[in-house]
């Protein structure tokens, strides 16, 4: 298989939002006609394990510094991996509060990786471009 492209949704939760309850809520696509096991590492399936996101303040343009654990890794194991149905969607949702430190005001936020690693049932890697826009939310 070549690389293919997929659709990523990004999208915050309610507003206003306040600085310690900003929600992240990321979607995949299972973009392959057959079950895949969806490789979690740097993407927001994993939560919180390495900087995942460019978080900027639109005003100033400064960006948020990642304030979470970083972690080194070996080979990934079983359930490193998400299985995925074909065509099937999966979402989650994290808590940006819990790794930057908000302040009041308009911030642009953009996955810092765009790539998605799945493999099928003979272990075949196959790297797929998540196409997600960069989303805008406001905090009061």
């Amino acid at each position: 298989m070549e690389t293919i492209k997929q659709s990523c949704f990004l999208s915050v939760g309610s507003v206003p939002l306040s600085p310690g309850k900003v929600f992240l809520n990321f979607s995949a696509k299972n973009p392959y006609d057959k079950k895949m096991k969806l490789l979690m590492w740097y993407t927001p399936f994993e939560g919180f394990l390495s900087d995942l996101f460019i978080i900027r303040n639109s005003k100033t343009n400064q960006q948020l510094t990642y304030q979470g654990p970083m972690v080194k890794r070996l080979q990934p194991q079983p359930d490193d991996y998400l299985l995925i149905s074909p065509n099937e969607v999966s979402s989650t949702t994290l808590n940006l509060s819990l790794a930057y430190h908000f302040k009041p005001g308009h911030y642009q936020l953009k996955l810092k990786s765009h790539t998605l690693h799945y493999e099928d049932k003979h272990l075949s890697d196959f790297p797929v471009i998540c196409e997600a826009p960069s989303i805008e939310f406001s905090i009061k």
